[in-house]
């Protein structure tokens, strides 16, 4: 048997792999097996939890697909999860076609299909959502049916490390914590700091062992460049020795980092010296010559297909409009590019309207070229075409935002970034090792290539200072923190599970509550220590000559002296120089006495934040509860048992929004009774999360239809009264009021629902998007999450039994997804 370490029960797997019982399984592969992957199997096997770590590229999914083929051998299901919809809708495709004889269905909410499949592929949040729904009734009116306790053998979460997300990372910490006990999690991760601390909490639940197959070792290393050029006109600038020495310097790629991680400084250094040189001469190098040069260099170099990394959709699509050399090889005519395209949409019913947009003509010049770009702005349409282009290998150059990075297929030899910094959404900030690791990541196919490239474009940033730049490309894994929030959406969906009283002890089980549990342990240290400064000073004091009524009153004149006036002055000097003859240490001792003073203070803060955080997941619990009471959401009884009321039953049905606001406002407005289909979808738009220009972005509504306009007014004011109330209590809830509620698209979402043909669709699209620089895939998003709410509010209804409202909401899916923005996917 192999040699492992124990963390808790954790199996730590870091040995050589050594047990031969499963050689049979490892003989099955073309290829030797990583001892990681090895690990991980045998965990399967023995029906534990798998936790896997590596850097992308490292055969991490290896075990995920062995997992769906094992579990199909054993007749159970296995449920896939993935952090966002593109990446489902490709394992999807990719699963379909490597396991023909086991069959898949998807679930992303915009795409459903095959709910009876033996392994369902959807993102996490639907997963969550499924787990917290008990009653028969709520199970019938969701997408899929799974018996959890019969027939599910193991979860797959991809990308675990999305539990570090600021916005959604609570949904896998809630997902995990709903999981029941038999179920095995077959979790897959990029390199994050302390695994072992993940793995102790995702077992600490239950009785299954978690195997901790982390490697740290790339199968094909990756070298790192820095590449910088220059235009004829820099050496009339300078002299011929300076001139020689650039010449030698620049247009090849300048080693900065080796495949062991160690920092060139001498490479460093040049790539300063040449900024700094061209920066004194005030020589600019523009970005199209830069690329150019460079993927010259990347062609001539045998170091294509590469991809690109740009930090702004805009640039994505600009930098490649610059590219003006082709990067095909003659056998990949751009006329059969073309063909291809084509052959791709034509699977579409409506391919046609597909074909003549503009962005999609934009698209296939490029891919004629053999140039790529993917962003999350683009027709989710335009985005596969590119992926299928890329497993067809019609690609050599793809640009791309850093969203490429996150689990989908791309082999590629080099990774290209064009700058170092990335704005975060609140300001321009330098790159995590975590987001620069796993970008650099994508270079280097194993089986195909010995060695990765990862190349800077150092003319098109401002050279980083040298201890950020090697914090950027060799600092520490990211660090998870959990992001468990305390929320309304939490106690319903407890209470529609069935848990009626100490919600709390739900959320004690959390990675947060860990985090309160060392913070405790911490000021408890404080605390102690606190009390052992005043003891120590306490005790110089009793030693002390001064008496103890002497240095009070001396401190009384000290403080007070100010403030007197004239011959009380004069009194108290005389006192305090007396004071000072007399005992001679007395300045001494009073110092003494404030440090007691101030420590005293800082006892009793010490004293009050231990139990804020000793009692914070309790407190916030309650108070929740209490909000939700007195809003008629939920009541208590005199066992402090808690119960849904009708209300509770309503808002537990939305969770794409603010429950609670949106089914009073609902009440207040008689259900929507007087509401149009138009107005409906106009009042929806307001919860779209979509990206407008900083200039055309609107605080308050302004829309033409006036009724519609009171009524969206009523709901922010809503919605500024539960942020008041949430301030108030001193209680932080998922939902961030400022920024909930957008009132950017109700005009055109209420055209868009009017539009009846293809020319007003086009019409629309061409001229009222680009006014608020809005582009098609962003607008395509806003349209499916009307959809996905309107879903929700028509569970309610069905719920309830209104008929009546049903047929109204049902008809918004067909007012909207029209023409080219639908939920339409090439993978299914």
């Amino acid at each position: 048997m192999f040699d492992h370490t124990i963390y808790s029960m954790v199996k730590l797997c870091n040995d050589k792999y050594q047990n031969n019982e499963y050689d049979t399984i490892f003989d099955s592969y073309s290829f030797p097996l990583s001892d990681f992957q090895k690990y991980a199997i045998e965990g399967i096997v023995k029906e534990q939890h798998v936790l896997v770590t590596a850097h992308t590229g490292s055969g991490k999914t290896l075990p995920a697909e062995f997992a769906i083929d094992h579990f199909f051998k054993k007749k159970k299901k296995v449920i896939y999860t993935s952090p966002i919809k593109a990446l489902s809708n490709q394992k999807y495709y990719d699963f379909c076609n490597k396991f023909p004889h086991i069959s898949f269905g998807l679930f992303t909410g915009d795409i459903k299909t095959n709910p009876e499949a033996d392994v369902l592929i959807m993102t996490t949040e639907i997963l969550m959502n499924y787990l917290f729904v008990q009653s028969q009734q709520e199970v019938r009116n969701v997408d899929f049916q799974i018996n959890i306790e019969n027939d599910l053998g193991c979860v797959v979460f991809d990308e675990v490390h999305y539990i570090n997300d600021m916005e959604r990372g609570q949904v896998w910490e809630k997902t995990i914590l709903m999981l029941p006990d038999h179920v095995q999690m077959i979790m897959l991760s990029a390199t994050i700091d302390n695994p072992e601390g993940f793995a102790k909490w995702c077992e600490s639940s239950g009785s299954k062992e978690v195997y901790l197959c982390s490697t740290a070792h790339r199968v094909v290393p990756l070298h790192h460049y820095g590449f910088f050029t220059t235009i004829e006109h820099f050496y009339k600038e300078v002299d011929k020795n300076t001139a020689q020495k650039v010449k030698n310097s620049v247009n090849k790629l300048i080693p900065l980092q080796t495949d062991k991680n160690v920092f060139q400084e001498d490479g460093y250094n040049l790539l300063r010296e040449l900024t700094q040189m061209h920066r004194n001469k005030r020589v600019h190098i523009k970005v199209q010559h830069v690329l150019n040069t460079l993927i010259t260099h990347l062609r001539n170099d045998n170091k294509l297909p590469a991809i690109c990394f740009v930090f702004s959709r805009k640039k994505v699509e600009s930098y490649a409009q610059m590219i003006t050399i082709s990067l095909l090889n003659e056998e990949d005519e751009p006329m059969n590019v073309r063909k291809e395209c084509e052959k791709i949409v034509r699977r579409l019913p409506n391919f046609q309207e597909y074909m003549e947009l503009p962005e999609y003509n934009i698209l296939v010049s490029l891919l004629e070229k053999g140039i790529g770009i993917h962003h999350s702005g683009m027709i989710p349409i335009l985005r596969e075409i590119v992926e299928l282009m890329i497993t067809k290998k019609r690609i050599k150059l793809l640009f791309a935002t850093e969203s490429f990075a996150i689990g989908l297929d791309c082999p590629i030899k080099t990774a290209v970034f064009t700058d170092l910094n990335k704005f975060d959404g609140h300001s321009l900030r330098n790159l995590k090792a975590h987001e620069y690791t796993q970008m650099a990541g994508r270079a280097g196919r194993r089986g195909l290539d010995k060695i990765g490239h990862v190349v800077h474009c150092n003319n098109c940033f401002a050279l980083p200072y040298h201890h950020e730049y090697t914090s950027i490309m060799n600092g520490k894994p990211q660090q998870l923190v959990s992001k468990y929030q305390i929320s309304y959406g939490l106690i319903l969906n407890l209470l529609k599970n069935g848990v009626q009283k100490d919600f709390h002890t739900f959320s004690m089980k959390s990675m947060m509550n860990n985090e309160i549990l060392l913070s405790v342990e911490s000021k408890k240290k404080d605390l102690l220590d606190a009390e052992n400064k005043i003891q120590g000073y306490e005790e110089q004091l009793r030693a002390s000559k001064t008496p103890e009524n002497v240095c009070n009153h001396y401190i009384e004149l000290q403080t007070n002296l100010k403030s007197y006036k004239n011959k009380k002055r004069k009194e108290a000097e005389r006192q305090i120089t007396q004071y000072e003859e007399t005992y001679q240490t007395i300045k001494k001792d009073v110092n003494v006495y404030d440090l007691i003073e101030e420590w005293k203070s800082a006892l009793g803060n010490i004293n009050g934040d231990l139990y804020n955080t000793t009692h914070f997941i309790e407190h916030q619990t309650i108070c929740i509860c209490a909000i939700l009471i007195n809003n008629g959401v939920i009541e208590k009884d005199d066992n402090h048992t808690y119960n849904l009321t009708t209300k509770g039953v309503e808002c537990s049905s939305i969770a794409e929004i603010h429950p609670i606001i949106l089914v009073e406002m609902m009440h207040e407005w008689d259900y929507f009774a007087s509401f149009t289909t138009t107005q409906l979808i106009g009042l929806l738009s307001c919860f779209t999360d979509i990206k407008v220009s900083s200039e055309e972005r609107l605080d308050r509504v302004s829309c033409k239809d006036n009724v519609l306009n009171k009524h969206i007014q009523e709901l922010q004011d809503r919605y500024l009264s539960y942020y008041d109330m949430e301030v108030r209590e001193d209680i932080y809830t998922e939902y961030k009021y400022e920024t909930a509620l957008q009132v950017d698209l109700v005009d055109i979402a209420m055209n868009w629902a009017m539009c009846e043909d293809e020319k007003s669709c086009k019409y629309l699209i061409q001229n009222e998007l680009p006014n608020k620089e809005i582009s098609i895939g962003d607008f395509n998003k806003a349209l499916l999450k009307i959809v996905t709410v309107s879903k929700e509010f028509m569970k309610m209804f069905e719920l309830a039994n209104r008929v009546e409202l049903l047929q109204t909401f049902a008809s918004i899916e067909k007012k909207i997804l029209k023409y080219v923005a639908t939920s339409q996917s090439l993978y299914v």
